[in-house]
């Protein structure tokens, strides 16, 4: 079995099935709201915040004020964040899965639940190729608002307001639109699932 696992995918495979898992798998940087300051973990603290304080209020609406709602407030805070990060914001991966065996490619969808997304046969598959996409600053007045709140807390975001090229590796379909497998800004990285995977299949 070889394996090799950089930051941002995982790929292993053998004689007969490569299996390649990423969490890149969409060109582009989101909103004005960078992962930076809004990510999984947050909103996860977000979200059990939420739920104690709903519980809390309804303690107090039904009971009055108690010391002991503080306390399972509390409790109920640091309960819920490790369930609603596990769970509900939990990190969702596109699994990639070339079945020589078979003589096809599965693409499966991992997040609160498995859904395989599609099934292709090889003889489906005329070529592979990496696409650039690179994204522009649409809201340069929101960039300048973040940046100069966060200059006043001391906080520096890295490529927050950037403008960024992404390579997206594709797999090519004769008559169908072409099948996004990975997305990264990293050329290097691109290029070297394109070379294993392009191997594995013999293109």
């Amino acid at each position: 079995m070889i394996e090799n696992k950089p930051v941002t995918y995982s790929l292993s495979k053998d004689e007969s099935r490569l299996v390649f898992r990423t969490a890149n798998y969409t060109a582009g940087k989101g909103s004005v709201l960078h992962s930076d300051i809004y990510n999984r973990e947050f909103s996860s603290w977000l979200a059990s915040f939420t739920c104690a304080g709903i519980i809390y209020f309804f303690l107090v609406m039904s009971f009055g004020k108690e010391v002991v709602f503080y306390a399972i407030s509390l409790v109920l805070f640091i309960g819920t964040f490790p369930l609603f990060r596990k769970y509900i914001f939990r990190e969702q991966f596109l699994e990639t899965v070339i079945d020589r065996a078979e003589a096809k490619v599965i693409i499966i969808r991992h997040g609160i639940r498995k859904k395989i997304l599609e099934t292709i046969p090889f003889s489906d598959i005329t070529g592979l190729w990496i696409d650039t996409q690179k994204t522009e600053i649409v809201n340069r007045d929101g960039v300048e608002f973040v940046q100069k709140i966060s200059a006043q807390h001391h906080t520096v975001i890295p490529g927050f307001g950037e403008e960024t090229t992404f390579y997206s590796l594709k797999l090519k379909r004769a008559g169908r639109t072409d099948r996004t497998i990975f997305a990264g800004s990293s050329m290097q990285e691109a290029i070297s699932v394109y070379d294993e995977i392009k191997e594995f299949l013999k293109l």
